[in-house]
């Protein structure tokens, strides 16, 4: 989860970056989607790593500057027989969250959720937590990350924890050595610099 109070204009960041972007060579991609520069997947299959690297740096350094925070939440799928189960593990982990920090939200005349289509189980499990919590002030809303840009920032963020916990069991996949090289430069590099916004 990205958390972002409207209040503060992010404008100037978006078209910094937009700018930074169409400067690199060969980068006419508005939307940034980490894995496939991660992996040189399309649309970013003929670009050199060095190229990849630096759209990742530069949308790296665009999200360290954004006045935002975020909160990851994870399980372990063998640890649950079915998806029912899961679901509740979920529930449970993002309702203790929005409980303990309630103060957080009161505050807040509404409550917008921007979610993905694509992931029917995290639309319910949002549903089922901030709708049963909060009630009327909530407004969910169908976003799509080509379209905006905080999403793809959620993108950039899960995919940072993701490869944290793979280099953490010293399993990184082949893309993640191609790309980061070492442990000790993605986390320099990248993921201290992001963890600093986590709740």
């Amino acid at each position: 989860m990205v958390f972002h109070n409207q209040e503060d204009d992010i404008s100037t960041e978006f078209s910094v970056l937009n700018t930074k972007l169409k400067n690199i060579i060969g980068c006419n991609e508005s939307f940034i989607h980490t894995m496939p520069l991660i992996r040189q997947d399309e649309p970013y299959a003929s670009f050199l790593r060095e190229e990849r690297i630096k759209i990742f740096t530069t949308f790296a350094a665009f999200v360290s500057v954004l006045p935002i925070r975020y909160k990851t939440f994870f399980i372990t799928k063998t640890f649950y027989q079915n998806e029912f189960q899961m679901e509740e593990a979920f529930i449970h982990q993002i309702s203790s969250f929005i409980n303990e920090r309630l103060e957080c939200f009161q505050y807040s005349d509404k409550i917008i959720i921007y979610c993905d289509r694509g992931q029917k189980i995290i639309s319910r499990i949002l549903r089922n937590t901030f709708g049963d919590i909060f009630g009327g002030i909530v407004d969910f809303r169908t976003a799509y990350q080509k379209d905006y840009r905080l999403m793809q920032v959620a993108d950039y963020i899960c995919t940072l924890e993701q490869s944290r916990i793979r280099w953490d069991k010293h399993r990184p996949t082949k893309s993640e050595k191609d790309f980061f090289l070492t442990r000790q430069i993605f986390m320099k590099n990248f993921y201290k610099k992001i963890c600093r916004k986590h709740i």
